[in-house]
């Protein structure tokens, strides 16, 4: 299914009562229901009120990057309502910590899924609140619940609301890339890409590049998984062959990392390490590189990093970006105080956004509101123009095409992603074919589909 990309409407309330009393007429009738994702049933009564209550929220970033502010913001807002906020790393440890606490008795009322399969997962599960209603009748958040979905829904419902815009782009060592003579254009394409990759490898870089872009993707949309009804997946679409191909090609020609060498290392998760320390000249990320870039005590480098747009599979051919809108915030079906949850997640999404931006995050809303010197400076810090090409992040990041994904069908998602990245890594490791593992991949994505819809 091709899904576009819907624009924001300007909303003319910064402060103010935030569409309250609205929401909390919804709160009651807006539990998980049975067939739209959640286990039936709605959440215990409401303790307080939206400017009153209790609340726990787990998030994954540092409270001294942004979120204890924030939450101080809220407090001095809403002194009747207390906020405790708990981290919880986002690797497997920490997501299995957070599913654990949220199944059993731990009292948590707002917490962050990072990834279409945690999101999905757990409105699955009944562990979240369905917030369509909420968002219908909210000034603020109802461009989640419009005609053209903008972000992930499940069973066509919305159990979270995003919080960061996250296009995907790719960075890039500028120093090196002006000491090679590389031209790297901003109408680009995939093989661009890896003949690029290859001559970052040939001026002295371990590999060329981290990782490589997601054709099916880009050609598709956001649920390229899927065939256009959602009856079955989709990996007899020969984008994802044409992946698999070039991933292959590009290990062999030293262009990236190979499989064997990620593993070993436990590359997965410090990626940016790599970037900074020269092991490799352009990857593909998001705003969350510039936390790592800036903080030179951590991450010692001595390059400014320049911005260019994810790469078409064709010069001039329309295509999609495969970041999201992300960082969803969503509030638990147990919470004994949804109403003042739903207040503290609409202060995150707007008014508290600032806040967080200089741990990489930028909102919807600010990107609706186009780039400033406050934007930068939160997200680039006090030394920009010496660490970042900021005039290519703007002309790479301030933009509506291509437009970003959006996932509207998530039948058996967490099943078909876990098969998806088991399969393609036997591929990368030699061990599997990519006529085997496809052909895996299709028999059983169609088995979990077939399971989930009977």
């Amino acid at each position: 299914m091709v899904i576009g990309n819907g624009q924001f409407s300007r909303r003319g309330l910064l402060g103010g009562a935030l569409g309250l009393a609205a929401g909390a007429g919804a709160l009651t009738a807006c539990g998980p229901s049975d067939g739209s994702g959640g286990t039936g049933g709605g959440p215990p009564e409401d303790m307080g009120s939206p400017e009153e209550g209790r609340l726990v929220v787990w998030g994954g970033v540092a409270p001294e990057a942004g979120p204890q502010e924030l939450v101080d913001a809220f407090m001095a807002k809403y002194p009747d309502i207390e906020v405790e906020y708990t981290r919880f790393v986002n690797n497997a440890e920490g997501i299995l910590k957070l599913d654990t606490a949220l199944q059993g008795g731990v009292p948590i009322d707002v917490f962050f899924s990072y990834g279409t399969v945690d999101v999905v997962r757990r409105a699955q599960a009944g562990l979240a609140l369905d917030l369509t209603d909420l968002a219908g009748d909210d000034d603020l958040a109802s461009i989640f619940v419009q005609d053209e979905p903008i972000s992930t829904l499940v069973n066509g419902k919305l159990f979270s609301i995003p919080t960061t815009h996250f296009p995907n782009f790719v960075v890039i060592n500028q120093d090196a890339m002006d000491a090679a003579g590389i031209e790297i254009p901003f109408d680009w394409t995939i093989e661009d890409y890896h003949q690029i990759a290859q001559e970052f490898k040939n001026s002295g870089f371990d590999v060329g590049a981290y990782n490589v872009p997601r054709h099916a993707a880009v050609g598709l949309g956001g649920d390229y998984l899927y065939t256009e009804d959602g009856s079955e997946s989709n990996f007899d679409h020969p984008l994802f062959r044409k992946r698999l191909e070039d991933t292959l090609a590009m290990e062999d020609d030293g262009s990236i990392f190979t499989q064997e060498r990620i593993t070993a290392e436990d590359i997965g998760g410090y990626a940016q390490n790599y970037f900074l320390d020269g092991t490799f000249a352009m990857m593909l990320d998001g705003t969350i590189i510039a936390r790592y870039v800036k903080n030179l005590e951590e991450y010692p480098h001595d390059f400014r990093v320049t911005f260019r747009p994810y790469p078409s599979l064709g010069a001039g051919e329309p295509y999609f970006n495969p970041g999201v809108r992300g960082d969803d915030v969503q509030i638990s079906a147990k919470s004994n105080y949804p109403s003042a949850a739903w207040t503290f997640v609409k202060f995150w999404m707007d008014e508290g956004a600032p806040l967080v931006t200089p741990s990489g995050k930028v909102s919807p809303f600010q990107f609706q509101d186009g780039p400033s010197p406050e934007l930068n400076a939160a997200l680039f810090g006090e030394n920009a123009d010496e660490l970042f090409d900021v005039e290519s992040f703007e002309q790479t990041f301030f933009t509506d095409v291509p437009p970003l994904s959006v996932k509207t069908i998530t039948t058996a998602y967490t099943e078909i992603s876990e098969i998806k990245s088991q399969i393609e890594e036997e591929i990368r490791l030699r061990s599997k074919s990519i006529d085997d593992g496809l052909e895996e991949m299709k028999t059983l994505s169609d088995e979990a589909i077939a399971s989930w819809s009977s």
